[in-house]
Order: C-alpha cells, then structure tokens, then sequence
C-alpha cells in the first residue's frame, strides 16, 4: 500500500495573509522563505530611518511630500508582501516539512522585536516631528475645509521662527488641551489693527484681489460671501469675507491697533467672519505652536485638494 501523504503542516493562504498584515514578510517566512520575508520586513521598515533624517536636516515643506510618498512606499511593501504570501503558500508542497523557525514562538518573538522598533520610531515622529490632525471647524476656508485631515511638520521652528503665512496649529491660549488652527498674519514688532474688516499692517492697508465666488459652491453647507486674494509681504493666500449676519461675531470683526509683543505672533482665520483668533485671545506664544501644518493628506469633499497647502 503506498505511503499516505501528510498534509497537515500545508501552508493555508489565508494564514500566510493574515500573518502578512500582522507584519510584512511574515507569511514568507511562514511558507518557508525566511530570507525573502526578512528583506521585506527591512523594506517596509526603511523608511522610517529615512523620515527621521529629512526632519532632521531640514524643515522645508517639501520634506513633507517627501515623508508621505515614503510612507505610501511602506504601504505599497505590504501589499506586496500580502499578495507575495498568498502566491508562496498556494505553491507550497502538500507534504511541506516545518522549518526550524516554523515556530510560534518565533513568530512572536519577530512580532515583538519587530513592533517596538516600529512603536518607538512611530512615537519619536509623532512627539518630535510629524503630527497628523482633523480640523473640525470652518475657520481657515477657503484654505482648509471642515473635515481636513493635515499633517504638522513640528521641526519647522526648532532654528526658525514663523512666517506671514504659516498655517500653524498651536495651544489654545485658554485651553490648552485643545488645539487651533490659524494662518500668522504679523509677526514680534508689527503693529495690527482690524478696522472694517481690512486689515492693516504696520499702518498700512494689506492689498486685496477679488476671486470668482466659485470655490464658494463646493462648501456644504454653502456660504454667501467673496473670495479675496490677501498679499502680506512675500505671500498670498485666499480669504472669505462672510455675507449677513449668519455665522458673524461682529465683536471680533474689528481690533483695536496693538503691537505684537516679542517672542509672539498674530494669528487670523482665513474666514473672517467666523474665526476665533487673536482678535478673541491675542498674539499667541511662539512656545505654545506645535507645528507648521504643511500637507493635506485626506482632504474633506475633493481629493483634488490632495497634497500641499501651499497654492490652496
């Protein structure tokens, strides 16, 4: 009588998948191929030596860009590894014979080993250098739309101090386990007044250049008013001015001149009429700003939106 075959150490695809998803090159070395699975164990890892390099040589908002096609291409590793282990486990023999390393316990020591390499390197990125955020109110359309999801590049004023025109998420002045969302307008030195809703500089009317109101009619829901281009130094960026009376804080339309203290900024809404900003709480603290939010990385309504704020 022939031999029966022993099949009960046959590699399942589904198994290899999960182990797959658990950690990239895992379900190759489910299947046998403890070489193939550490090489795609290193590639998906690779890029997070990489991100903490560009965050530290530069602060530039290119290196967000950077940083987030290297994630997708630590992304794209992973579905390579799923399909790859899927492929290997329905090629491997019926009678496989169990490796030395075809262990649980390996498994869960490359698991662990794995993993915390990852949760530190995922935790220095996020306490010192890259943060993601949801904004959940309309207080920077046109710029940024209710819903956003952005990243903040939290190297950006290590050696540097903002800019007119830096989005930047900072501390709530008066809460500061909340987080705001503002544009920097002025900065340590100017002089800032609001006065029927213009907004001057050092004493000097800022120039304003009126849009199609056609970005207004992707808002949901959507508001009456005018789009402007407002020029503040070398920038421009897009501002609404809010019709009615709807939505309005007329207290905080206008404010009274004062000088941007040192060590301070001046932050605006780049919706006028519906943004509580330092006309509500004053020039913010550079100490209490968390970052430059640089890229829009799952925009609200429009995947057109996707990518860098700069040109929004």
């Amino acid at each position: 009588m022939a031999e029966e075959m022993n099949t009960k150490n046959r590699r399942q695809p589904t198994a290899a998948v999960v182990l797959s998803l658990i950690m990239p090159g895992l379900g190759q070395v489910y299947c046998g191929r403890l070489a193939r699975g550490l090489v795609l164990t290193f590639l998906n890892m690779l890029p997070l030596p990489i991100i903490m390099g560009l965050l530290l040589a530069s602060n530039a908002a290119i290196v967000v860009q950077q940083i987030v096609g290297l994630i997708i291409a630590g992304g794209m590793v992973q579905l390579v590894a799923i399909i790859d282990s899927a492929r290997l486990a329905k090629r491997t023999k019926m009678d496989y014979e169990l490796k030395d390393y075809n262990r649980w316990y390996v498994y869960v020591l490359l698991i662990l080993t794995i993993t915390v390499g990852s949760a530190g390197s995922g935790l220095y990125l996020r306490d010192q250098a890259l943060e993601a955020f949801v904004v959940p109110v309309g207080s920077m359309y046109p710029t940024i739309f209710q819903g956003d999801r952005l990243l903040a590049n939290k190297t950006a004023y290590n050696n540097a101090d903002p800019l007119k025109g830096d989005i930047i998420v900072f501390r709530n002045p008066h809460n500061r386990k909340e987080n705001y969302v503002e544009r920097v307008v002025a900065l340590a030195g100017d002089t800032v007044e609001v006065r029927d809703s213009e907004l001057y500089i050092n004493g000097e009317k800022l120039k304003r250049e009126r849009l199609s109101d056609s970005p207004l009619a992707t808002l949901k829901p959507k508001m009456q008013g005018e789009v402007f281009y407002e020029f503040n130094g070398q920038t421009k960026y897009k501002i609404i001015m809010v019709s009615g009376n709807e939505g309005k804080a007329p207290a905080l339309t206008d404010f009274k001149q004062i000088t941007v203290p040192k060590y301070h900024c001046f932050v605006l809404g780049d919706n006028r009429n519906h943004s509580k900003d330092s006309r509500s709480f004053g020039p913010v603290a550079i100490a209490s700003i968390k970052g430059r939010l640089d890229y829009l990385y799952f925009p609200a309504q429009r995947w057109s939106r996707f990518g860098s704020l700069k040109g929004q």
